[in-house]
C-alpha cells in the first residue's frame, strides 16, 4: 500500500498536473508572440510596400533615359515589392498552418488534461473505496 501511504503518487500526479499546466501556458504565449508576429510582418509588408510605391514616382522624364542610377533605383524599389509579397505570404502562411495546429494543439491538450483528471479521480476513488472494504472486512 505505498501508494496512499507515501503521497508519492499523489506528488506525481500534482508534477503531472503541473507540468499541463505549464505547457499549456506555454502554448498560450507562443500564441500570442506568432500573433503579434503576424501583425507586425503585414505592418511591415504594407509599409515596405508603400515605400516602393513612392520610390516608384520617378519622373518619366527624357533625361533618365539610359541612365545607371535610375535603372538600379527602378530594381531596388520593385525588389522592395517582391520582399513585401514574400512577407505578406509568409505572414498568411504562418497563420493558416502554424497557429491553425498549435491552437488545434491546444484543445488536444486541455482534452487530455481533463481526461487525465477524470481518469484519475474515478481511479482514486476507486482504490480508496476498495482500501475501505478491505479495511472493513
Amino acid at each position: 500500500m505505498g501508494y496512499a501511504s507515501s503521497g508519492a503518487g499523489r506528488a506525481a500526479h500534482e508534477a503531472l498536473l503541473a507540468r499541463q499546466d505549464a505547457e499549456l501556458r506555454l502554448m498560450e504565449t507562443m500564441k500570442r508572440s506568432l500573433q503579434a508576429k503576424m501583425k507586425s510582418d503585414r505592418e511591415y509588408a504594407l509599409a515596405l510596400s508603400a515605400a516602393a510605391a513612392q520610390g516608384q514616382k520617378m519622373d518619366k522624364c527624357e533625361e533618365l533615359n539610359g541612365s545607371v542610377i535610375a535603372s538600379a533605383w527602378r530594381a531596388m524599389t520593385e525588389e522592395w515589392e517582391n520582399i513585401s509579397r514574400l512577407i505578406r505570404t509568409n505572414a498568411e502562411a504562418l497563420e493558416s498552418k502554424a497557429l491553425d495546429r498549435l491552437t488545434a494543439l491546444m484543445v488536444e491538450r486541455r482534452k487530455s488534461r481533463k481526461v487525465y483528471q477524470e481518469d484519475h479521480t474515478k481511479i482514486s476513488s476507486q482504490f480508496t473505496q476498495a482500501l475501505y472494504l478491505n479495511h472493513k472486512s
